[in-house]
């Protein structure tokens, strides 16, 4: 029966006795138990929770709960990542400082995440912008900087005009618009500080197969790096010039019939080109559209010849012409492609378009483009060999270098905005970088900048910056006035959580066995290829440096679903579709609002569910039910009653292992439905309780207090299914004749074959069949099917 609560009268109250008694701190590292580092994305602190972040954090929570009430010592820590251009651009539009701004969305953020009610770890928590925090991420830039794996290099950068700085390639969306600010971007060469992540390329692929990760979520980052296995071999051009190629199909060699440079191509301002001005042109027009745009297979392939400039085949000696085309990327690879338009549907497309001539080189099919195995055709002597005959001979013909090449790019870190961590680099007066020793980190951002954005580095303003440069360091002397890309800060966060209070090292070695690697991490889909890759990284190369214990930070990876207006559309302010939390856990309760986020679908599927007013309606509804149940206690407890308490908690237990939180709920309610008309037990009641206390912390916990208990349900031990409760007394099997099914029979569920024969002859709805087959064969799988061979008389 419904028995309405007001959860106002008790989700605040226990939530303070929480955090008074410091139950979910985590403290030492206790080795009597087996720990589980439950790590959820380090939010930014916007000021105000949007259902997204009780998605994130809320529903993973249950999670933890579960674990901690299994015997575990959970570590569930929660920070700010709070460097970054939304509080930079925030404070120049108020007119105030972003630390101040970022320091107070913190301080209210907190508020709202305790609301929650969460088990966070917050004697484990951290922030980006504190200086105990900053200051070792500069320092291991420092040590990166010593080990070659941070330089100054030239790159080629995606420049927001709006935000005036640059951003990464995984921030440009796919019609060539920051993600952040909308702007069309534009390409630019500029001095960059980098990171070497290319040094780690084939370590980032092939230790994916160690991971307990989905196989979309490995396969995504394994395209992003893009490693290809292939040769490399020149072409000479008519001015004498070579040009490198990287192909993975070199036995293809003979169908080439054209050369493509990528608009980027270093070589093409020094030949001799007839059309100059429609090169020029074309070339300049291409450096304003996002790779995405350029890479898109559906868009129409477009170029310019070369006129005055042809390529020599090497092994076929064939005069070959040149263009220009920008779905080359002067970025991948060499910048150059071998044109096979008869066995690459890029090259045909383009060659159809420009009516160049296409060769067929492997047999295998009469339909072009084709990319499949065969023999060598139209390829002099090597015709009639297999590809894998002719390849290491061609390659040994051409003096083709066997090789690899990637996708992936050095990482970009450098940033002209104001609010991040300063680069801490500093020049001598010839103009050499030397990296800021410890002694003077963190190496903190001046407070005389106006940040408004120019172009020009905020930082590059500053008296107070040039002038501690030279106090500390000699007349002449200058500071670098870039700030770091916020993914550095994200990328060793979990590993500052273990040992947050460390004033020697940024996490020490002991902490990081006790605690690394992170056991599950949850997150968005969104991330797989930015924080997660840079992350990565960042451990793999801490862990050459011997500073990390572990190559991989984290063993499971999921990525969550998205929440969706009640409209089915993304929640947006302008559509005002937008579900506010706060209003809802006013209206409902955190317990219903955390059990309704749950209960949508499976979390760790990445599909989208739209916000269901009736859902979470439902939800309280069922919760009222649950408030009711000490009323449905009776003093001798049917068996049916225990049975189905039992398989509740071996179905919630294993349902929480595999985080499908929804089919939990659905078990807890089966149970509900049941005891509501059968009855239950006081003893099965707390066992009950203690079940749904993951999911509805708050309620549990009340109810537990009103039964006499002083300790928390939450410092309770989960309950243990017992196994002779779970075997059903009979079980329903399909009979078929002739392999198709005609009925069933009910049989205890130990049933032997001549059991099953004896109860196949009592049958009455079978009878009439039986009576018209001369039965030849009968086939018995025990407690599945009776299978039932002969012919009808």
């Amino acid at each position: 029966m419904h028995k309405r609560y007001q959860h106002q009268d008790f989700e605040g109250k226990w939530q303070q006795v929480w955090a008074d008694q410091k139950i979910y701190d985590v403290g030492e590292r206790d080795e009597t138990k087996e720990k589980e580092y439950v790590l959820v994305e380090w939010p930014y602190p916007s000021g105000n929770l949007h259902v997204g972040h009780w998605y994130a954090f809320g529903v993973p929570d249950i999670y933890v709960r579960f674990k901690r009430m299994s015997g575990k010592q959970v570590l569930y820590p929660m920070g700010f990542d709070a460097f970054g251009l939304p509080a930079e651009n925030a404070a120049i539009k108020r007119n105030i400082n972003p630390k101040d701004w970022t320091e107070s969305n913190i301080a209210y953020m907190k508020q709202q995440l305790l609301s929650m009610g969460n088990a966070f770890s917050w004697d484990k928590t951290t922030a980006s912008i504190d200086e105990d925090y900053y200051r070792w991420t500069q320092w291991m830039f420092t040590e990166f900087f010593k080990h070659d794996l941070a330089f100054r290099g030239v790159a080629t950068v995606n420049w927001d005009p709006i935000d005036n700085t640059v951003i990464a390639n995984e921030q440009v969306l796919a019609d060539g618009t920051s993600e952040r600010s909308g702007a069309v971007v534009i390409k630019k060469e500029l001095p960059q500080w980098m990171l070497k992540i290319t040094n780690f390329a084939n370590e980032l692929i092939d230790d994916l197969d160690s991971l307990d990760w989905p196989h979309f979520i490995k396969e995504g980052q394994r395209q992003w790096i893009g490693r290809s296995k292939g040769a490399e071999l020149s072409f000479t051009l008519s001015s004498g010039d070579r040009v490198a190629v990287f192909t993975t199909r070199i036995d293809t060699l003979f169908g080439v019939t054209y050369l493509v440079l990528a608009p980027e191509h270093p070589l093409i301002p020094t030949l001799t080109i007839i059309n100059h001005d429609e090169v020029t042109t074309y070339i300049a027009t291409a450096a304003q559209k996002a790779e995405q745009d350029r890479l898109d297979a559906t868009k129409e392939k477009t170029g310019v010849r070369l006129e005055g400039v042809t390529a020599t085949n090497p092994i076929s000696g064939e005069v070959i012409p040149v263009f220009v085309a920008d779905y080359v990327i002067g970025s991948y690879g060499t910048g150059a492609v071998m044109a096979v338009p008869a066995h690459d549907a890029r090259d045909y497309e383009f060659a159809r378009k420009f009516e160049l001539p296409i060769i067929q080189v492997i047999s295998g099919t009469d339909e072009l483009p084709y990319s499949g195995p065969g023999q060598l055709t139209n390829s002099g002597s090597l015709n009639g060999l297999s590809i894998e005959e002719a390849t290491p001979r061609i390659i040994e013909k051409v003096g083709a270098n066997v090789t690899e090449t990637f996708r992936l790019r050095d990482w970009s870190i450098g940033r002209q905005r104001y609010w991040g961590v300063p680069i801490p680099i500093v020049y001598d007066p010839s103009g050499q970088a030397h990296p800021v020793p410890l002694e003077h980190l963190p190496w903190r951002l001046p407070t005389d900048v106006d940040f408004t954005p120019t172009g020009e580095a905020p930082l590059a303003k500053s008296v107070e910056l040039k002038e501690r440069t030279e106090r500390i360091f000699g007349a002449g002397w200058t500071p670098e006035v870039e700030t770091m890309d916020t993914f550095v800060d994200s990328s060793w966060y979990f590993l500052r959580y273990i040992d947050n209070k460390n004033d020697e090292i940024f996490s020490s070695l002991e902490k990081q066995r006790q605690w690394m690697p992170v056991d599950t991490y949850f997150g968005g889909a969104e991330h797989t290829t930015m924080h997660v890759l840079y992350s990565r990284f960042w451990q793999k190369a801490l862990h050459k440096l011997e500073l990390a214990v572990h190559n991989e930070p984290y063993l499971r990876r999921f990525n969550r679903g998205l929440v969706l207006g009640t409209d089915g559309n993304k929640m947006s302010k302008s559509k005002g579709n937008v579900i506010d939390p706060d209003e809802q856990v006013k209206l409902v309760g955190a317990d219903t609002v955390k059990m309704y986020l749950a209960f949508m679908g499976p979390y760790t599927e990445t599909t989208t569910y739209p916000w269901d007013m009736g859902g979470i309606a439902g939800i309280r509804r069922f919760l009222e039910r649950v408030n009711g149940l000490v009323d449905h206690i009776i003093d001798t407890e049917p068996r049916s009653s225990t049975e189905q308490l039992h398989r509740a908690i071996a179905k919630v237990c294993n349902d929480f292992n595999h985080c499908k939180f929804n089919t939990a709920i659905s078990a807890l309610m089966i149970y509900v439905n049941h005891v509501e008309k059968a009855g239950l037990s006081k003893a099965s009641y707390e066992t009950f309780l203690t079940i749904l206390a993951p999911l509805a912390p708050h309620l549990t916990e009340e109810l537990w207090a009103t039964l006499g208990h002083t300790a928390s349900i939450h410092l309770e031990s989960f309950p243990e299914a017992d196994e002779t409760y779970l075997k059903a007394d009979t079980v329903t099997i399909g009979v078929q004749i002739n392999g198709k099914l005609r009925g069933q029979l009910t049989l205890p569920s130990e049933a032997d074959e001549a059991t099953a024969r004896a109860h196949l002859a009592e049958s009455e709805e079978l009878k009439g069949r039986l009576e018209r087959l001369t039965i030849t064969k009968i086939i018995y799988v025990p407690g599945k099917i009776l299978n039932i061979i002969g012919t009808e008389i």
